[in-house]
């Protein structure tokens, strides 16, 4: 019977221990040898010396070696949103001077919007509210504070270029400023002014054809036009705009009209203001209540009223479009503009919070109020341009605003009005839109006043 293979090693001599150290070590031997092999082949590469780093060829004797140019990295455009609260032939033009300013900023894409001036405080703080307002608008300054103390506004101090800031007249620049900080850029303004048909004031009055200067000459002339066989009516104001009563009242008055919200009592009851506001209400019947400037200036270039309310800018393109018309002489009357302060009906550019474009927005409001651009403007639209310098000697509006006259309107502040200022304006446009109706007069006029400002103290 064969025995296990395990004992056969007994027979030839050796042990079992013996013969696995013997395998181990063939094992070993095989392992090494392809190591050492390769590392015979790799010997010839490892001693090799290291090649130089290669360098650019030199230039030849007498040739200039020209540095190399660095990458340039292509950016893409920046869009910038802008919304304009203008009615649409302003929008047109304000578009046409976007394309013209373009050159400036060939890195900026505009795309502008139009919301109707009526619609547009409202609008524009919605769409800040909910977070989608344009990276810039163009706003009216009395809405600037009651934005800028909401958040919806970033400060636009970055957007004054040079001597731009100082070249701002206070009256324009004041409703801008709020908490330290400057929120808006000016673009232009545009005061009402009294104009006076000549012929129709002699008509009423006589050869003299003065204006009125008091209010008792005031009373006379309306108590002349209603006298007339065919009576003439002796005032044309827009019955919705809350800036012409304010002007007018001014006017006639001979007080400024921004103290009427700061003064202790009613400003309406015993007061200049007062007795100007019982003319309007006794001779209602020969003012003429209008809706809309250009239909104010037709009516009054027609002959058919002796004065009118208008914006300086339908003023200047009237009259001067009327000069040397036969009889028909129109009067731009500025004497209003010589008291501390009138309602500039400004204008300025804002800088959204929740822009992403701050740089080229602020670069854009730059270009967009350049000293070029509000000269075009007021050749073009009639509004005033902003800067100072545009009124030195020599301009065509240097008699507007003399460099002496630092005591009277543009160049004092209104009162200090707060964010809650557009809220007052449109209480009174309520009050003088139900008054110009007919469906109040002025005792309910001082009651609502009185009422308001009770609730506005109580907001306080």
């Amino acid at each position: 019977m064969g025995l296990p293979s395990c004992y056969h090693g007994w027979k030839n001599g050796k042990n079992a221990k013996d013969q696995v150290n013997d395998v181990a070590r063939r094992k070993i031997a095989l392992i090494f040898l392809p190591l050492f092999l390769f590392a015979l082949i790799l010997s010839p590469w490892a001693s090799a010396p290291v090649p130089e780093a290669s360098s650019p060829p030199r230039p030849a004797a007498g040739q200039t070696e020209e540095p190399a140019l660095p990458a340039i990295a292509e950016e893409e455009p920046v869009r910038l949103r802008v919304a304009a609260a203008l009615n649409e032939e302003e929008f047109e033009y304000f578009r046409k001077t976007i394309e013209r300013q373009s050159y400036q900023l060939p890195d900026v894409t505009v795309e502008l919007e139009r919301t109707p001036p009526e619609e547009a405080f409202a609008a524009f703080g919605q769409a800040s509210r909910i977070g989608e307002a344009a990276d810039v608008m163009l706003v009216d300054n009395e809405w600037v504070k009651t934005f800028a103390s909401s958040g919806y506004l970033m400060p636009a101090d970055g957007a004054f270029v040079g001597e731009a800031l100082a070249e701002q007249f206070d009256a324009v620049a004041a409703p801008l400023k709020w908490n330290g900080y400057i929120w808006a850029v000016p673009r232009d303004f545009d005061p009402y002014v009294l104009v006076w048909n000549l012929a129709a004031l002699r008509t009423v009055t006589g050869e003299s054809a003065t204006p009125p200067q008091d209010l008792a000459q005031w009373s006379d002339l309306a108590a002349k036009s209603r006298a007339l066989q065919d009576p003439v009516r002796w005032l044309a104001i827009d019955g919705g705009d809350p800036f012409a009563l304010l002007a007018w009242v001014q006017a006639v008055s001979g007080q400024r009209t921004d103290t009427l919200w700061s003064e202790n009592g009613n400003p309406w009851s015993g007061t200049p203001r007062g007795e100007a506001m019982a003319l309007l209400e006794r001779e209602r019947e020969g003012a003429a209540f209008g809706n809309g400037s250009r239909a104010i200036a037709e009516t009054l270039a027609a002959g058919s009223v002796v004065s009118a309310i208008l914006p300086y800018s339908v003023a200047r393109k009237l009259t001067s479009e009327r000069e040397g018309a036969g009889s028909v002489i129109l009067q731009m009357d500025r004497a209003a503009w010589k008291q501390p302060y009138a309602w500039p009906r400004g204008r300025s550019f804002v800088i959204s919070s929740r822009t992403k474009a701050e740089d080229a927005a602020r670069r854009w409001i730059a270009a967009m109020t350049d000293a070029s651009v509000q000269t075009d403007n007021l050749s073009t639209n009639g509004k005033l341009p902003v800067y100072r310098s545009a009124y030195r000697s020599g301009s065509s509006v240097s008699s507007l605003f003399p460099g002496n006259s630092s005591s009277s309107f543009p160049y004092r502040s209104p009162v200090d009005f707060g964010p809650e200022l557009p809220a007052r304006l449109q209480e009174l446009q309520k009050l003088w839109r139900e008054f110009t109706s007919g469906t109040i007069g002025l005792e309910q006029w001082i009651g609502r006043w009185r009422e308001a400002s009770a609730d506005f103290q109580l907001d306080d």
